[in-house]
């Protein structure tokens, strides 16, 4: 009897310090800063950049990463508390920062251009969709009502003529917007990689890029939420620091870059250079392509009626500080 006490009382001993073990081991240290971006989304091709070239461990930070699948879903992150800073499209960040009052603050630019209109290259080949006016009462996928890819649609559409209305728009996610092409929905309008992926596959072929709808627009930037930059400027300095160095990195070491972003993207070679070189990476903050973005959305009523900024000037200059990128 006792020997079968003297058992079970190191088997219970075993076990109790096993357990003890596991959530030593299994416990995380909370992150410094928790980041958003977009689902393979190459215009942030830096912040995976940063991650694999090891720049935040680095500098000592400890970063949480958090996926989204487009920039109007990562502004709810930041309204829910999910994220301190994020990669998203600079649209979505105007237009909740202000129907919503989503307070961030626009630090640094990601990149320009590096969208499209692609068209079901069946439709193409045939004739049937050359051009935006053959798009009328026809489907159109698109990524969300407050991305920067729906603000291009619009605008593309203005510049042929028609107007929102005149397109049957449909939300879709871009990993799915090629394979939903129809006689009836032709056209999708993505960020890349997604374009230069249909066109590879030939099921889809550029009608527009959107640096011809608009020659180096603004596109995707690096925000954060007011509180936390406030709470943590020094935290805030170094993510936009790295962030500068990464775009820096890429410009200068494109092969690597593409390398990197292929690995990422788990795509093959030739599409990702594809979507690379339709990338301007750039991390200067474009306040003219910041105020043309809010004219519009404002033009196009997408913005609440009663949340209008009476002075769009003093808006912009509140909603954008590029103290931290500036440092040198």
């Amino acid at each position: 009897m006792e020997k079968r006490q003297v058992i079970a009382l190191g088997v219970a001993a075993i076990v109790i310090g096993s357990v003890g073990f596991v959530v030593l081991w299994s416990a995380q240290p909370a992150p410094d800063v928790r980041i958003g971006y977009l689902t393979k989304d190459l215009h942030q091709l830096a912040l995976r950049v940063a991650i694999v070239n090891g720049l935040f461990e680095r500098e000592g930070i400890n970063v949480q990463l958090l996926s989204y699948g487009n920039g109007a879903l990562e502004m709810d992150g930041f309204l829910n508390d999910q994220i301190d800073m994020g990669y998203l499209g600079a649209a979505p960040a105007l237009v909740k920062r202000i129907n919503l009052d989503i307070m961030v603050t626009v630090l640094a630019a990601v990149n320009l251009e590096g969208s499209a209109i692609m068209v079901s290259k069946s439709e193409y080949d045939l004739g049937h969709v050359t051009n935006m006016t053959d798009l009328a009462g026809k489907g159109v996928y698109h990524p969300g009502p407050s991305t920067v890819q729906n603000f291009l649609l619009r605008l593309a559409l203005n510049q042929s003529g028609m107007s929102y209305e005149d397109v049957n728009a449909i939300y879709a996610s871009p990993l799915n917007m090629a394979n939903l092409l129809t006689p009836e929905n032709p056209a999708f309008i993505a960020w890349e990689p997604f374009n230069a992926r249909a066109e590879y596959e030939e099921k889809a072929v550029p009608l527009l890029l959107s640096g011809e709808i608009w020659p180096r627009h603004p596109c995707c930037v690096v925000a954060s939420r007011n509180s936390f930059m406030a709470a943590n400027p020094d935290i805030v300095q170094k993510v936009i620091d790295i962030h500068k160095e990464a775009e820096e990195w890429i410009v200068s070491h494109p092969t690597e870059a593409i390398a990197i972003a292929i690995d990422w993207l788990e795509m093959d070679p030739e599409p990702v250079e594809t979507a690379f070189n339709r990338i301007i990476f750039d991390y200067n903050v474009n306040m003219t392509g910041l105020s043309i973005y809010l004219d519009f959305l404002i033009h196009e009523n997408q913005l609440e009626v009663d949340k209008v900024p009476s002075n769009t000037t003093a808006f912009l200059e509140s909603f954008v500080n590029t103290t931290f990128v500036d440092m040198p």
